[in-house]
């Protein structure tokens, strides 16, 4: 196994999870640098802004050739990735652009919405009402980036190999059920 992709929901602490198995198999861990670096290699620093601002606040627009560069060079880097191996990956879609790869698994990260508004509120320190919007929008903006760049539904359990919910599980059986599926496949 080359890679391991991990999508999640918001404040449901997939990319804690993701962390601990790369951090266990001794594997490099990727998710915000991503963004940064596709966005300075494609010439549209603005798509970076736009995609770190799920909630909407800075109301960057970039043109949709600025999307479709940023697009293409995040499929490219992802390919490289999993062609280096030892990799998790988080988040850009990864379980969608090397769904073919047989040298992937893909895990979906999840938790009852009272669970992770619950987390987000401590986490932040918000009131509840602060909570639900935060979710709602990055919810939405993470939704529709998978829907527009690839035309599918990022809750679709068909996309993964796992799906695990961090409120039934904790980090630790999680990150075991991740590495033993690794092992059942030949990944390790």
């Amino acid at each position: 196994m080359s890679a391991v992709t991990v999508s999640r929901q918001v404040s449901s602490h997939g990319d804690e999870l993701a962390a601990l198995v790369a951090q266990r198999l001794g594997w490099r861990l990727v998710s915000r640098e991503l963004i940064n670096q596709a966005a300075r290699e494609a010439g549209v620093p603005e798509v970076a802004l736009a995609e770190m601002d799920e909630l909407g606040l800075l109301n960057i627009r970039p043109s949709a050739r600025g999307w479709r560069a940023y697009r293409m060079q995040v499929e490219r880097i992802l390919h490289n990735l999993a062609d280096e191996g030892n990799v998790v990956i988080v988040g850009r879609g990864g379980q969608v652009v090397l769904r073919t790869r047989p040298d992937v698994l893909h895990v979906r990260v999840v938790a009852p919405l009272e669970m992770r508004l619950s987390w987000l509120q401590q986490e932040r320190g918000l009131s509840r009402e602060a909570a639900v919007a935060h979710l709602e929008a990055s919810c939405r903006t993470r939704a529709r980036y998978i829907r527009r760049s690839y035309h599918v539904d990022v809750n679709d359990p068909a996309l993964y190999h796992l799906v695990i919910n961090t409120g039934l599980l904790s980090f630790e059986q999680a990150a075991n059920l991740i590495i033993q599926a690794l092992r059942e496949i030949g990944g390790l």
